[in-house]
């Protein structure tokens, strides 16, 4: 065979002459060979079938119909899928409003584009609003911007009329029920302020303390609300600084007045200022509230009575410590508060 022969011979075999070594040899560097070559065809297909994948730059489809737009993905080699949403117009209906990725992003061929795609205004025609009352209509206005963006407004300041509909209910619209909505559209009201009687007109409380502020609006049984704050620069500590509703607006006559009062600074030694808060629970027909101050040597006072339907409560006063603030609901007394300073909580 000669010595390049011989060599081969001795590298297969080992030089063995067991037929059973030399096949179970033979065996083991055929299938390592198989194996090596597999590993080799697999690595040469893998870096070809990369270097093969094409690169593609994303169009620009916003503003295109939904099947324009498809088209131009297709023509590109990018899949894509849908996501619709609400727009402010009835005109963007079935247009590309967004895409994600961007326009000019370089992607690969088979890549996937998101397109946001507009189902038109989410309120196309409008609806009949007359005989809803304008706060619920305004919360409803609210919802609908927190989903879908400013739609509708209301036209400020509202008209209102007297009227044998209750208060704040809605009388006339503009544009009328079942128009089309293009856009962003502000809505003309007609509100109904009652019948002639059921309302009053505010007074101006700001400047006065709130003793006299609750001696005023409690002989009318109008129902209050106060907070504090410091007292700020040209404002008197004590005294009522603003008020809501203002001063002569035409409110119906169940309306809760806001008052906010200017802190007292440096009350009397031994004498404290707070605000007593609480809540009653709703009554069905209106009853006889009566609140009380018992002093440390046991004098009895009575702040004021007034009717109230329930709901919350708030009693400001500047009283000697230890005093007791007593509430009555139909003579029944339901709460009693002492007053503590500070050193005394």
């Amino acid at each position: 065979m000669g010595p390049l022969g011989d060599k081969l011979k001795n590298i297969l075999f080992g030089g063995t002459t067991d037929p059973d070594k030399r096949f179970y040899r033979t065996f083991m560097i055929f299938a390592v060979g198989t194996i090596i070559i597999m590993i080799i065809a697999g690595l040469i297909t893998f870096f070809l079938t990369l270097k093969g994948v094409e690169q593609t730059m994303i169009p620009d489809v916003t503003g295109l119909e939904i099947e324009n737009a498809l088209v131009e993905l297709e023509e590109k080699a990018l899949y894509s899928s849908v996501q619709l949403r609400y727009t402010q117009s009835i005109e963007d209906k079935g247009l590309v409003v967004g895409q994600d990725p961007d326009p000019g992003t370089s992607v690969r061929a088979g890549s996937r584009v998101v397109l946001k795609v507009s189902k038109g205004s989410a309120v196309e025609r409008l609806d009949d609003y007359v005989g809803w009352n304008i706060d619920d209509l305004e919360a409803h206005i609210k919802s609908m911007v927190s989903i879908y963006g400013p739609l509708l407004s209301i036209q400020k300041p509202v008209m209102r009329v007297y009227d044998n509909a209750s208060s704040g209910t809605i009388l006339a619209q503009k544009p009328a029920a079942g128009t089309e909505i293009s856009s962003s559209t502000e809505i003309e009201l007609v509100v109904s302020k009652g019948p002639i009687g059921q309302n009053r007109k505010v007074l101006d409380y700001t400047g006065l303390t709130f003793g006299e502020v609750i001696e005023s609006v409690t002989k009318t049984n109008i129902r209050f609300v106060f907070t504090a704050k410091d007292a700020g620069k040209k404002e008197v500590p004590g005294t009522v600084v603003s008020q809501s509703p203002a001063s002569e607006a035409e409110v119906p006559n169940d309306t809760i007045m806001q008052f906010v009062i200017a802190r007292p600074d440096n009350p009397p030694s031994g004498y404290v200022f707070g605000i007593l808060e609480r809540t009653l629970p709703d009554y069905q027909i209106p009853v006889t509230l009566k609140v009380e101050k018992i002093l440390p040597d046991g004098t009895r006072t009575q702040l004021f009575t007034m009717k109230n339907s329930g709901g919350l409560i708030t009693i400001p006063y500047l009283e000697e410590e230890n005093t007791l603030l007593k509430v009555s609901v139909s003579d029944k007394e339901i709460i009693t508060y002492a007053i503590r300073g500070i050193s005394q909580e």
